[in-house]
């Protein structure tokens, strides 16, 4: 998966927009879908003291909300609007997987295998991407040590290891 270049301000304010349209969808939705189970299959009787019964479908209405905006977010994943939104998704599934398998593949890179390094040299850039725009600035050291590590290994094994030849079939190699 390529780098992309992403406007910071621009990331923030599309991710904050959709946050809180998500926020807003789902709770509309949730107490829509709701009321108008309990309407439609409600018990019209209520006992004073006593529990309703609409548990059940306040909970599918929940249910029904999520599916709802699942829907809705996988219809426009793909727009321009949510390009860098879906690029950042895309990442940090990545770095989930390589995280799965981050002891393999630290072992692997010490006996300098080329996957495991390159697979490493994109984890750690990737980190520092994603923590440069989520503003998380404690870890940001580490990641520039690792980097800078990684690079050593690859530049005394005078290898020509890019950020390019990175792709997802190498962290089944490992």
């Amino acid at each position: 998966m390529q780098f992309i270049t992403i406007d910071k301000p621009q990331y923030r304010k599309r991710l904050n927009v959709l946050l809180i349209a998500l926020v807003a969808s789902l709770t509309i939705l949730s107490l829509g879908f709701g009321a108008l189970l309990i309407e439609l299959f409600g018990n019209d009787t209520v006992v004073s003291g006593e529990s309703t019964g609409h548990f059940h479908f306040n909970f599918i209405g929940v249910f029904l909300a999520v599916i709802s905006c699942s829907l809705v977010m996988n219809a426009i994943k793909t727009k321009p609007y949510m390009k860098e939104i879906y690029w950042m998704w895309q990442v940090k599934q990545l770095q989930n997987r390589i995280y799965r398998k981050l002891k393999k593949v630290l072992a692997a890179a010490k006996e300098n295998d080329i996957n495991a390094l390159t697979i490493l040299l994109y984890y750690y850039h990737s980190q520092k991407k994603v923590y440069e725009l989520d503003n998380n600035t404690l870890t940001m050291a580490t990641v520039e040590t690792d980097i800078n590590r990684i690079e050593s290994q690859i530049a005394d094994l005078n290898l020509a290891i890019t950020l390019d030849d990175f792709s997802s079939d190498l962290i089944d190699k490992i």
